[in-house]
């Protein structure tokens, strides 16, 4: 889990997790700022597992540090830009979100949420969603598409009527093939060897 702490005041953080168990492959990461996952099936599949299923997803979490509860704010925009060039969310402070506390968490938790990339939500354009055009344009991606999605969050404390900047976060998450896909390939090249032989 990759986490920021701002002045001593909150923490944010972002994570990348397979779904539905070991069969999906584990996560790994580089220490620093990427996570690696195995390609999955199309998000238009059965998103409860099995098959067509996706298979990884991603956490975000924002919590408040010491007694002093959620304040009321604090604001946040969240991005992701997959590799085919297809995106979702802002980090537009125009179009920021507010933060209230999450629900069962008490007061530590301004929010936290783990959201698989398949979700029906993910794939509305501006125009879908009824924000103004260009807000973002809908992933338009499926989960066998290799290639690095860029995950950022961005946190705003509104101050009088202006949004002071606190900081932006960013987590890559590289889709590479499962293991499976890399051993096909292997077998067509070794039949194909042997045909010409």
């Amino acid at each position: 889990f990759m986490y920021q702490n701002i002045n001593g005041q909150y923490t944010f953080g972002l994570s990348t997790q397979t779904y539905y168990g070991s069969a999906n492959g584990p996560v790994t990461n580089n220490g620093v700022d990427t996570f690696y996952v195995q390609a999955g099936a199309d998000q238009s599949g059965n998103p409860n597992g099995g098959a067509g299923a996706g298979r990884w997803g991603f956490k975000w979490s924002i919590t408040t540090d010491g007694d002093g509860g959620v304040p009321s704010n604090l604001v946040m925009g969240l991005r992701i830009d997959g590799p085919s060039g297809g995106s979702w969310g802002t980090l537009n402070e125009t179009f920021a979100a507010p933060l209230t506390a999450y629900p069962g968490s008490g007061t530590a938790y301004a929010n936290q949420q783990t959201w698989g990339t398949y979700y029906d939500f993910m794939q509305l354009d501006s125009a879908s969603s009824g924000l103004p055009a260009g807000v973002w344009d809908g992933l338009a991606y499926d989960f066998d598409e290799l290639g690095t999605y860029t995950i950022q969050i961005k946190l705003w404390e509104v101050n009088g009527g202006a949004l002071d900047e606190l900081s932006t976060m960013s987590m890559n998450v590289e889709v590479v093939p499962a293991p499976g896909a890399l051993a096909l390939l292997g077998l067509s090249g070794f039949a194909r060897r042997r045909r010409r032989g």
